[in-house]
């Protein structure tokens, strides 16, 4: 099945130029990991996303965070958390982002998704976002398939 069948047609991004809270209050409120960042147009200039952000934060301590014996003071966090919301997002997206098109098998979208250990990533018509392809929802189409 194509990519374009199953992936999320939820649009919400974000602009290069917005801050990092806004950032913040639009993955809090729609529960999402990361939104793609987009032009005026919809083409992906970028991705941010929570871990994106706790990167940006603690620069240099983010791959300490991947032992649980190491554990950051949470006002330093919350300090430099504060320092950098007012920062746009396009100082800490990633610039090289995987996209799809929807054309795109949903299976070879589910491996690369695994692979790069990427949760989610835009989806793409003429360069343009069309949708998500998430990769919790890949893996539950996957297994209903499999039914």
């Amino acid at each position: 099945m194509r990519i374009g069948d199953v992936m999320d047609r939820d649009l919400t991004a974000i602009a290069p130029d917005s801050p990092v809270s806004e950032a913040i209050e639009v993955l809090s409120r729609h529960r999402l990991t990361g939104v793609p960042v987009v032009d005026e147009e919809g083409h992906v200039l970028g991705f941010i996303s929570e871990k994106d952000i706790i990167k940006a934060a603690l620069p240099g301590y983010f791959e300490y965070l991947q032992d649980s014996s190491f554990i950051p003071d949470f006002d330093q966090f919350q300090t430099r958390l504060r320092r950098i919301s007012r920062e746009p997002v396009q100082r800490f997206m990633v610039k090289k982002v995987a996209t799809f098109k929807e054309e795109d098998s949903d299976f070879s979208v589910a491996m690369t998704l695994i692979q790069q250990n990427i949760k989610r990533a835009p989806v793409l018509r003429e360069g343009i976002l069309v949708g998500v392809a998430n990769r919790a929802d890949l893996l539950e189409r996957l297994m209903a398939d499999g039914k």
